[in-house]
């Protein structure tokens, strides 16, 4: 006997909520990959940084990074920079 439209539609929905949940699942996965290398890139600048704790503690409490000139958010100038750079 063939199987009703109704019933095809159930399993339609059934499959497509399975999928449905997989995805979301890849995505949380995905998502928590992406934190994962996010926070080792930080890890890694921090330490290029080569500061001590203490002066690590200072920047990241508004003292800036020792040893460098901060810029007003105003003055800053892209432009600039990057010619600079090139020199």
């Amino acid at each position: 006997m063939a199987m009703s439209k109704l019933e095809r539609l159930d399993r339609e929905i059934q499959k497509t909520r399975e999928k449905i949940t997989e995805q979301q699942n890849k995505l949380k996965e995905l998502t928590a990959q992406k934190t994962e290398v996010e926070n080792l890139q930080i890890v890694q600048m921090v330490r290029a940084m080569n500061l001590t704790p203490q002066e690590l503690t200072a920047m990241l409490s508004g003292g800036g990074i020792p040893g460098m000139a901060a810029v007003p958010a105003g003055d800053y100038n892209e432009e600039q920079e990057e010619a600079a750079y090139e020199e």
